[in-house]
């Protein structure tokens, strides 16, 4: 199976899938080939690279394959990598199967050598953007691939803003690197490439990818692309520029374009919040022209991938170039909003069955308690209306001290000049946020969004401390409690809370469509087992939201095969284990600790050496499978015929059909684990019946999905190490 694939790669049997491509490479691939939309060329080296560095270092033939496509990419160019008259510069971009938004690395400028920044000042006759670029590419590099300290890069690479005072803050950059990692930053372009590609690799198994993956439940076994890509440059001149932009508002769900842009910028100056940005209207007064063919691209989008898209893009020189488009995440308002708004668009290709099942039941009971700001208060500062909610707690500035607080129950409003992923920790359990640079498509509000974490990015007037907040004359210091009206953008002093319900129209017409069809908004939960729903635990239902790090009752009542009453039962009279979300349900602090506690207890009164027996002979079962799943997923890029998957299908059979000893085995010591038989029985039930999803879509309760919740369990019940051993397990085949 080949390592990479071009963005414009002819593929006899129709696309690559997303499993292989990551999300980035396979809409790039698709905005190519289908949609014909100006995207730079490029290519992308698939997960199974990942996978297979993760295990055993860096793949037996990968440089040449590299070669030859970078080789490919500089004839479409009319350019070479490393050569300082036609220099060909790329990006090296993270890309998982599922949306980590600024969760992985990504290097701008790949290829540059002093020769071609000496060169790029000569052809564009700017030395501030050859300069620019040049400290860019260091600075990158310098950190995400040498490993230097990010407080030194930032000391280092200080400047007046001159060219001058750019190489020279350079000069410093690349001396920080050699002293990082003892060798620096290379000179060879192909090298510098090889290095950025592995260092993508790498950031897979970052901190804060992993944080992030727990948090979304997303498997670690996946893996990440690496898209390379021709450069096209925001920050050449005053008819360049870079931007994010939403086909509908995230927040709010209204119609039209939403997003920010900056001119004479490259893209992670938007996405990574570190700039104060415009909004559209700075390019639709500035390039009208280009603003113009940027909505008819919009809509275009929109209506290829059927629903609202996140897009970036660049203007280099006044012309267009669309770097990426992904199903943008959004807050729960606008999550009803815009799918009934699509359904009664007759011209909108979304059904209103689609609509109901669009948008779940959790999120309209959270909608039905929304919280609104007490009439008497008044604002102390405002910014941009990041993420709709309303909430108060305790300020605190510092990430680490942030997550400290709310593992204590502690609700904590995060404040920072800018957020980026390494901060993620400290985002997950604040209940908001605030921060004082960035834009709406910054990296604090689209996690903001996609978590329901009220927020405001570019407060205005405001200075973040160590200690706290300085706003005007005011001082808002650490532990005092701040309220966030991500709404309306506003920032309180004290506890400024107030319950009111709202009435939003949309709501009343996806429920009377929901009523007409018969059906419940969301997912349908699977049918109970006769007599199941009686024997369901608290603890079940705890470490099943646990393991899915956000799940809605019906999600629960689906995988324990358990009535959605007796679920929401249980959880109604355990309240302060569980915390409710537009998304799904959440353990609090006091629930991670309460099944801590169940599971150590279940745990010392178990038979050790029969469930160490049993988990060493699930790892035998454990390596057939994922070499299973790994074997399909190369396969979709051939375009498998039928009888592969139903030969597909009976190999896993077979594998079911080893793994029920051991679930007999298991669950004769742990009883709670017999939901399991139910839901592996399910999965591979759909895949017979033809649903290839149900193999491992990650996002769904498909038999990976099982299997990895399985896995997770064992590793508990044996304490064990998933890492170890997933390392040990590598290294025995």
């Amino acid at each position: 199976m080949q390592p990479i694939y071009a963005f414009d790669a002819e593929l006899p049997h129709g696309t690559i899938p997303e499993s292989l491509l990551g999300g980035k490479g396979a809409s790039l691939a698709e905005m190519t080939r289908a949609l014909s939309l100006p995207v730079p060329p490029g290519f992308v080296i698939t997960t199974d690279v990942c996978r297979r560095y993760r295990t055993g270092g860096w793949p037996a033939g990968l440089d040449a394959a590299i070669d030859e496509h970078l080789a490919r990419l500089g004839e479409r160019m009319g350019r070479r990598l490393g050569d300082p008259v036609r220099p060909l510069l790329v990006s090296v971009r993270s890309g998982a199967p599922v949306s980590m938004p600024g969760m992985m690395d990504t290097l701008l400028n790949v290829g540059m050598t002093p020769a071609i920044r000496d060169r790029l000042a000569e052809t564009t006759g700017n030395a501030h953007f050859a300069a620019d670029t040049w400290l860019r590419f260091n600075k990158m590099y310098a950190e995400i691939v040498c490993g230097a300290a990010p407080d030194a890069l930032a000391e280092a690479s200080a400047n007046d803003g001159s060219p001058e005072g750019l190489l020279a803050a350079a000069a410093r950059v690349r001396a920080a690197a050699r002293a990082a990692d003892g060798s620096g930053i290379p000179e060879a372009p192909v090298g510098q490439v090889r290095a950025a590609a592995a260092a993508v690799f790498r950031s897979w198994d970052s901190e804060r990818a992993r944080v992030f993956r727990a948090r979304e439940n997303i498997s670690g076994d996946l893996g990440t692309a690496v898209t390379v890509q021709a450069m096209v440059f925001g920050n050449l001149d005053d008819h360049s520029g870079t931007g994010v932009v939403f086909t509908r508002d995230p927040a709010t769900g209204a119609p039209g374009p939403f997003g920010d842009y900056l001119a004479r910028a490259q893209g992670e100056d938007v996405v990574a919040g570190t700039h104060a940005v415009g909004g559209l209207e700075t390019l639709r007064d500035h390039l009208p022209g280009v603003y113009a063919e940027l909505l008819q691209v919009l809509d275009r989008l929109e209506r290829h991938y059927r629903d609202m898209c996140d897009v970036e893009f660049t203007v280099s020189e006044g012309k267009l170039y669309i770097l990426q488009t992904r199903i943008g995440r959004r807050s729960p308002l606008a999550a009803v909003r815009i799918a009934v708004a699509m359904a009664e668009d007759e011209s909108f290709p979304l059904s209103r069955p689609e609509a109901v099942a669009r948008v779940d039941t959790g999120v309209l009971q959270q909608l039905a308690s929304l919280r609104t700001i007490d009439p008497a208060a008044k604002p102390l500062a405002a910014g941009l209306a990041a993420s709709p909610g309303v909430t108060a707690g305790v300020l605190c500035c510092d990430p680490d001290r942030a997550a400290d607080l709310a593992a204590r129950g502690i609700a904590v409003v995060l404040a920072r000049e800018e957020t980026s992923p390494s901060d993620v920790h400290g985002m997950v359990g604040a209940v908001g946020l605030v921060t004082t640079l960035g834009g709406v498509a910054s990296h604090a509000a689209v996690v903001a969004r996609s978590w329901a974490i009220p927020a405001i990015t570019g407060l205005t007037n405001t200075q973040v401390l160590a200690t706290g907040l300085r706003i005007a004359g005011a001082f808002i210091a650490e532990g005092e409690v701040v309220t966030v009206d991500g709404t309306a953008g506003s920032l309180y002093a004290g506890d400024c809370v107030a319950d009111g319900a709202s009435d939003i129209p949309e709501v009343r017409t996806l429920r009377s469509w929901a009523a007409e069809l018969g059906a419940e908004p969301g997912t349908a939960p699977a049918p109970a087992e006769p007599g199941r729903d009686a024997d369901v635990s608290l603890l079940e239902i705890a470490r099943t939201v646990q393991l899915k790090g956000l799940c809605t009752p019906e999600r629960a009542a689906a995988a324990l095969s358990a009535a959605l009453a007796r679920i929401e039962q249980i959880i109604h009279g355990n309240e302060s284990l569980f915390r409710a979300t537009p998304r799904g349900m959440m353990l609090t602090p006091d629930g991670r600790s309460w099944v801590s506690e169940q599971l150590q207890a279940e745990r010392a009164a178990l038979d050790e050496a029969a469930m160490a027996a049993c988990y060493a002979r699930f790892m035998e079962l454990n390596h057939t499978f994922k070499a299973l799943v790994s074997e399909w997923q190369l396969a979709q890029a051939d375009g498998p015929p039928d009888h592969a998957w139903e030969a597909l299908v009976e190999r896993v059979a077979e594998v079911h059909d080893g793994l029920q000893p051991l679930l007999d085995d298991a669950c004769g010591q742990v009883p709670r684990l017999r939901s399991y038989r139910s839901r592996f029985h399910a999965a591979l039930e759909s895949m017979r019946a033809g649903d290839r999803t149900m193999l491992a879509a990650p996002l769904k309760d498909s038999y990976h999905t099982a299997w990895f919740e399985y896995h997770e369990e064992l590793i508990t019940l044996c304490g064990r190490d998933r890492a170890a051993d997933e390392k040990a397990e590598a290294a025995s085949h």
